[in-house]
């Protein structure tokens, strides 16, 4: 019987094609984009749940920072006795080398030997309560292997860092897993070892820097979190950055909390949970508006299938199998719509890794546990879907729909209501993604005050003797038009100095540079008359008005000392545009200071072969150190990549709203048309036009879409207002958009409905009253 009934939907299916594919399409486009949400937010909010002692592991912050001494750790050890163990970590990004292979550059974890048996990370070779034990000792991991080796090396072999310090490989780990706050690491260090590469033998005693990472384990059946006004009090004694009230707090964050933490580590990732929790409103919704949809058309196409299913009350069916049969049709296509859907999500991936900066593998989610659920959902799914129809189709009299006397009484107020609740999201969305285009747009087209185009840097760390030396081989290459060094850049702000001025506190940005740099950038620079001198600086517009100096200043005091002013800088942009364009100084590099950066200014012309002879010289000068270059145009285009993806995200969950409104709209549209058959035979039998016909039909949906306008513009101006105060500098929200968003969807919803209302008007009226 189940066969024969299933049997009889699928017939009904291939004869209403329309029907079927709207239905099955939607539901599946549904369905795709609620799978990979989930598979991405189960993903961010596992992270860091796979550490054994997870719950006795703490990150130590201060504010929004999270960065401490490294005799911070010690001491901790040794003042409380909660505190079980301890590491200290620092990420550098340093050349890799061994023996006949080539120089890659790595991303490096220096950490406490404890930092193994604190997290858990899987160990491939080499034992993790000893790998890191030993000064110079290194772990490797598993890609970077392959990546410098091709294979997996032997233990004991030497790695060269930076082509002047060699380290013992002692180990090889796994990767680190994405669900980690961690960065990626390639190799993981000695701690202490950092010593020799700073070049400070007393740099573990050291208060000075405050740039290192700090995690205890506590010992199981304690409550250190409750200490953090005593390790306050401890820290003001010894550290001057506590004592001077730069850091005012202490705080102890559980390591499943670091993932989503506001404190900033040039260690960690710093994700946003109201993000996640805004996708998972969004997989709600998503999920919410389909089966609403499914109902609408089920409901709406039952009229199709009244008859059999009056026949079948007629020949003693009864109410329960009439139930199970809606139901099973129900879940057969929910099931076939989840195929289809994922088929569409291993297409999908690529985009949504882009899009959410990360990593879905959609054959790691075949498993077991998985699967179950998913068969689970999916049968709760069809059984939310069906029983509103079923219980609808179970209703009607079989006697008058076999007569032909059967109507369809009900006024849909509610789903007119969700019609326009539809529409409405539709409006707010087209609105925000179209703002948030345009933002994103004057954000890229803005001048920043320094020239972009054919200007890259590189960072190179060596002696500054041998910087020179380069910077003259590089200037001999045809194709280069001028090279500045430099301690900072428009790309990245150079030092941040805070000071006491005047008894007020201000924040200025520090420069190094030589005297090609504000040439170089195209940056105008007015001379004030002070003679050139090693110890002159320059001061931009917004650092005067700051220091509240004369229109043309000669000196400028900072820590008591007096600098000659030897010129007022044009203000440039050294952020993004979220930023308020800031005050700024700057000093002559000095021929023995070490440069950190070069800036390379191109002739126009043919730059990729220019390029490629900037890499050789490079390589050539340095024996093999591959070259990474940041061209200005892209990093400046980077600084707004994460509003570029939002607005593509936006775009996309707007695209995904049309779909499935259009869906519920041709829904009520053909439910619509059915119960005005009889109504539009009348009028055209006493002469009504086509025309007409189609403003009456029309009429009705055009009113909900304007509703719909109506509510959404103060939403989306809200909304947009709201997003655009997290910049300095923004677009203006133009009465133009709102107007363009509500034309696109009063488009949509006119094209959807006018294909019934076009097939109602022109249909012969005799067909329509041949029974009455």
């Amino acid at each position: 019987m189940i066969y024969k009934n299933l049997k009889t939907f699928v017939q009904h299916l291939l004869r209403n094609k329309l029907y079927s594919s709207i239905t099955i399409f939607g539901f599946s486009i549904s369905l795709m984009f609620i799978l990979l949400l989930s598979i991405y937010i189960k993903n961010e909010y596992s992270a860091d749940q796979f550490h054994v002692n997870k719950e006795r592991i703490f990150r130590l912050t201060h504010g929004d920072e999270s960065d401490f001494a490294p005799p911070s750790g010690p001491l901790l050890m040794q003042k409380f006795p909660e505190v079980e163990n301890f590491t200290r970590t620092r990420y550098l990004e340093m050349y890799a080398s061994a023996p006949e292979t080539q120089k890659l550059k790595s991303q490096i974890l220096f950490a406490d030997s404890s930092f193994l048996n604190i997290f858990t990370y899987k160990m491939l070779e080499g034992d993790k309560k000893t790998a890191l034990t030993r000064e110079n000792t290194v772990v490797i991991t598993k890609s970077f292997a392959y990546k410098l080796f091709g294979k997996l090396p032997e233990l004991g072999l030497t790695l060269t860092i930076n082509d002047n310090i060699n380290f013992e490989i002692t180990g090889i780990m796994e990767d680190v897993p994405d669900n980690s706050h961690f960065n990626k690491f390639d190799l993981l260090a000695n701690f202490p070892s950092l010593g020799k590469v700073f070049g400070m033998s007393d740099f573990l005693d050291s208060y000075n820097s405050n740039s290192y990472g700090l995690y205890v384990l506590t010992k199981g059946n304690t409550n250190f979190q409750s200490k953090t006004p005593e390790i306050l009090k401890l820290f003001k004694e010894v550290n001057w950055m506590f004592k001077k009230e730069y850091a005012k707090s202490v705080e102890l964050e559980p390591i499943v909390d670091s993932y989503f933490s506001t404190s900033y580590s040039s260690n960690s990732k710093n994700k946003s949970k109201r993000f996640v929790l805004i996708l998972s409103g969004i997989v709600f919704l998503i999920l919410v508006l389909s089966i609403i949809n499914y109902v609408n058309l089920t409901v709406a196409q039952s009229s199709f299938r009244n008859k059999e299913i009056a026949i079948k009350k007629l020949i003693g069916a009864k109410k329960a199998g009439l139930l199970l049969q809606s139901l099973s049709e129900s879940i057969l296509l929910s099931f076939i719509s989840l195929i289809i859907a994922l088929v569409l999500s291993f297409q999908m991936v690529p985009v949504f890794n882009y899009l959410l900066d990360t990593r879905i593998d959609l054959l790691d989610e075949f498993t077991m546990s998985n699967l179950f659920f998913a068969i689970v959902f999916m049968l709760l799914i069809g059984i939310i879907s069906g029983i509103i129809p079923a219980l609808k189709i179970t209703k009607f009299n079989p006697i008058e729909v076999v007569k032909g006397e059967s109507k369809m009484k009900e006024k849909n107020i509610y789903s007119k209501i969700m019609i326009c609740f539809q529409y409405l999201i539709i409006i707010v969305l087209i609105t925000s993604a179209f703002f948030i285009s345009k933002q994103t747009n004057f954000l890229r087209n803005y001048k920043l005050g320094f020239e972009q185009e054919n200007m890259l840097c590189f960072e190179y760390e060596v002696s500054n003797k041998k910087q020179r030396v380069l910077e003259e081989i590089l200037e001999k290459i045809p194709g280069v038009e001028d090279v500045s060094l430099s301690c900072g850049t428009p790309l990245d702000g150079g030092n941040n100095n805070c000071f006491t001025y005047k008894d007020k506190e201000l924040s200025f940005q520090h420069f190094v540079v030589d005297t090609n740099f504000f040439k170089l950038l195209n940056i105008p620079v007015k001379k004030t008359g002070v003679a050139f001198s090693q110890n002159m600086c320059w001061l931009n517009e917004a650092a005067v008005k700051a220091l509240e100096l004369p229109e043309n200043p000669t000196t400028f005091k900072l820590y008591n000392k007096e600098y000659p002013v030897y010129g007022i800088v044009k203000d440039f942009h050294f952020r993004n545009l979220k930023s308020q364009l800031g005050p700024a100084y700057f000093h002559i590099l000095n021929p023995n200071r070490d440069a950190w950066t070069f800036v390379v200014k191109l002739k126009s012309g043919n730059n990729y072969e220019t390029i490629q002879k900037i890499k050789k010289a490079h390589s050539d000068f340095t024996n093999g150190i591959p070259l990474r270059i940041d061209f200005f145009d892209e990093v400046v285009r980077d600084w707004y990549a994460k509003e570029e993806k939002t607005g593509k995200i936006v775009k996309y969950f707007a695209m995904l709203t049309v779909i499935i409104s259009v869906m519920g709209l041709f829904a009520m549209s053909l439910y619509y048309v059915q119960q005005k058959q009889k109504e539009i035979g009348i009028r055209k039998v006493n002469g009504a036009k086509t025309s007409e016909i189609l403003k009456l039909l029309n009429r009705d949906f055009s009113l909900w879409v304007i509703i719909a306008f109506v509510l959404a513009c103060p939403i989306a101006w809200y909304a947009m207002n709201k997003w655009l105060q997290n910049f300095a500098y923004k677009t203006e929200l133009s009465w133009w958009i709102f107007a363009l968003a509500g034309l696109i969807a009063m488009g949509i919803a006119m094209l959807t409905v006018s294909f019934q209302s076009w097939r109602a008007a022109t249909r012969n009226p005799v067909e329509s009253l041949r029974y009455e």
